[in-house]
């Protein structure tokens, strides 16, 4: 997928998990997207590539629903041009640092110190940076650590947020949306954006160097520079061997001779003499600059340049492991959604699992398949998860079943939850998790007039699980269907945002 198709779908895909009431992106908008994509990709040539055809699905049905988006919503086609890499930092930032190189280049008087030579101090520089890469490109081949993000993209991705919420004021919605977007973008962006940096940065090294040659060339035409040497603490011997280390590739590659060491003495200023004329010099270090500056960084470039130029066309977005692009992807496959429920510590009656079956079937499709679990006895939480293949089956939600009536408790049902999310998070599986507290028992043991002592219960609950960053749904499953199935559909869309996120 192109980047701007996957910046689309990075946009698409925040929305649609923000707008669980169906305001911004309606229901209609998302089946017509559905289905025109659909229909696109199965006549595709590609229709036999499983993957490019669901690369083409995924561009298609994100480009027809962000279209309808964008003329409803202007600042969401505005919080889309922002997020594109700023074209004009290729060109600006190496042709300032060319003039900047140029415009720097200072020798004192008409005099050129072999050893405290302008471009030494660059090249030293430089010789730092390449030490610094290595040693980033062997951290690679060592086992893999969590990286942070850096403090200064924290701060960006604050301030664009910030930019997306001012531009959906009038929605916020829509503002909470598009600040996901933009977190999410930068984080899914950051591999390309790299190698953009990376690239500018082996440019504007390159240019400086080039700049500082210019001007020091420019300025020896018209002036006749003398090249010699002076210093407190260093000797003709230690010169000579500085000079040589430095400049020996170059006089190799030139055929200038390098000077030994009575030549190197007769060039000291402090003994009365007049040095050289610095043209061999220059050459030198021009030539050295090449070698161990202009020309290694400009192989850097191109090797960033090309990589950034492969994630541009062929940009990674998540696959099977995202909730979002998986349920997409079943759609264009046909399949259905797969729905397994773990109850513990009770057993729903026969009529609870029928009717949360309807339930379910209602709320996500008839195809849906709903695996009920054997209920896990209390306490026993820990073995369970010990021997739980969570990710089996290419399930899409994880339904965890608790009783209204139990008196919740952090060391197990909460441990539980926490346990399960651990595993799907390990594992990488886009299984969305949600938390079900059935209402029914309670309501039957205490009656319909109790409303207090339930509220109290489902208080509790919520404020235990939140300890676990988990919102729970309370529903009496003995209801009627239509007073269940938005709630139920409201709590899944939530439980696959937080998934996604």
């Amino acid at each position: 997928m192109k980047e701007d198709a996957a910046r689309r779908l990075a946009l698409v895909r925040a929305i649609e998990s923000e707008d669980a009431a169906e305001a911004l992106l309606t229901r209609d908008d998302r089946l017509h997207a559905t289905g025109v994509a659909l229909a696109q990709a199965s006549s595709s040539e590609h229709a036999r590539d499983e993957r490019r055809r669901n690369d083409l699905f995924l561009e298609r049905r994100s480009a027809l629903a962000f279209e309808r988006l964008a003329a409803r919503y202007p600042a969401v086609a505005q919080v889309e041009r922002r997020s594109r890499w700023p074209g004009w930092l290729n060109w600006l930032v190496p042709l300032a640092a060319l003039v900047l190189g140029v415009a720097s280049n200072v020798i004192d008087g008409r005099r050129l110190s072999i050893i405290a030579f302008p471009m030494l101090g660059m090249l030293l520089w430089n010789l730092a940076v390449y030490a610094l890469l290595a040693g980033k490109a062997f951290g690679r081949l060592t086992p893999a650590r969590r990286i942070q993000k850096p403090a200064f993209l924290t701060g960006l991705v604050g301030r664009m947020s910030g930019l997306a919420r001012a531009a959906g004021a009038a929605q916020p919605a829509l503002g909470e949306a598009l600040g996901r977007f933009l977190k999410d973008w930068l984080t899914w962006s950051l591999p390309l954006n790299n190698s953009r940096a990376a690239r500018l940065f082996h440019l504007s090294a390159a240019a400086l160097a080039v700049g500082l040659l210019a001007g020091m060339y420019w300025r020896a035409l018209g002036t006749e520079y003398r090249a010699g040497w002076e210093s407190t603490l260093l000797g003709p011997e230690s010169v000579h061997a500085a000079v040589h280390l430095m400049l020996w590739p170059a006089s190799q590659l030139t055929g200038i001779p390098l000077p030994n060491p009575a030549q190197v003495e007769s060039l000291r200023w402090g003994g009365g003499g007049q040095g050289e004329n610095a043209g061999r010099w220059l050459h030198l270090y021009a030539a050295t600059a090449t070698l161990f500056i202009i020309a290694p960084r400009l192989i850097l470039a191109a090797w960033n340049g090309l990589r950034a130029a492969r994630f541009k066309a062929r940009f990674p977005v998540p696959g099977n492991e995202d909730f979002y692009v998986r349920r997409l992807v079943r759609s264009l496959r046909g399949g259905a959604t797969v729905v397994r429920v773990i109850p513990y510590s009770f057993h729903p009656p026969e009529t609870t699992l029928a009717q949360l079956q309807r339930l379910l079937a209602d709320v996500l499709g008839e195809k849906t398949q709903v695996m009920f679990e054997p209920p896990i006895a209390y306490g026993a939480e820990d073995e369970w998860l010990g021997r739980a293949d969570l990710v089996s089956g290419d399930v899409d939600h994880l339904l965890v079943l608790f009783n209204l009536s139990a008196t919740p408790e952090a060391e197990n049902h909460g441990a539980l939850v926490s346990g399960i999310r651990n595993k799907l998070v390990k594992a990488g599986s886009g299984a969305a998790l949600a938390v079900l507290l059935d209402e029914a028992g309670m309501r039957q043991r205490f009656g319909h007039h109790e409303e207090a002592r339930i509220n109290s219960r489902r208080t509790a609950w919520e404020a235990m699980l939140r300890q676990v960053n988990v919102s729970p749904l309370s529903l009496n499953l003995d209801a009627e269907l239509a007073t269940l199935a938005r709630p139920l559909e409201a709590a899944l869309l939530h439980a696959h945002a937080g998934a996604a996120a």
